[in-house]
């Protein structure tokens, strides 16, 4: 499985490369602009995007709002956050899950190794 990680914190990219890397290609990004250069890419072959809700730049916030309208679109996104999530947050296609920092690694890896098939509400902060 393709996982993109995108996350202005370096401690979270390397986490979750060392969560998923052993099983997965993981590869790294640190903004919305990039992640939304990877992205543009019809050929990316990325099956899992995990991404921070608020960056600078560009939030994953607006990745998601920018990709809403791309039908093509297959890969599944879910959101980390130490901020509040927003009661309409899973209005975006193919947001499948909200987590909220700190979260569990056992629940993400969860998510992501079960293809997540359904939309989750967001995770209570905690």
């Amino acid at each position: 499985m393709k996982i993109l990680v995108v996350d202005d914190d370096p401690a979270i990219r390397f986490l979750l490369l060392t969560v998923f890397g052993d099983k997965h290609e993981v590869s790294l990004l640190c903004d919305g602009h990039n992640a939304i250069s990877v992205l543009s890419d019809p050929n990316h072959g990325f099956d899992f995007v995990i991404i921070d809700w608020k960056m600078p730049r560009l939030s994953g916030e607006k990745v998601l709002e920018f990709l809403a309208d791309w039908s093509n679109i297959k890969t599944k996104f879910i959101l980390i956050s130490g901020y509040q999530f927003e009661k309409d947050t899973m209005r975006f296609p193919n947001l499948v899950a909200c987590l909220s920092k700190p979260f569990s690694v056992k629940d993400l890896v969860a998510l992501v190794e079960k293809g997540v098939g359904a939309k989750t509400q967001p995770a209570a902060a905690h």
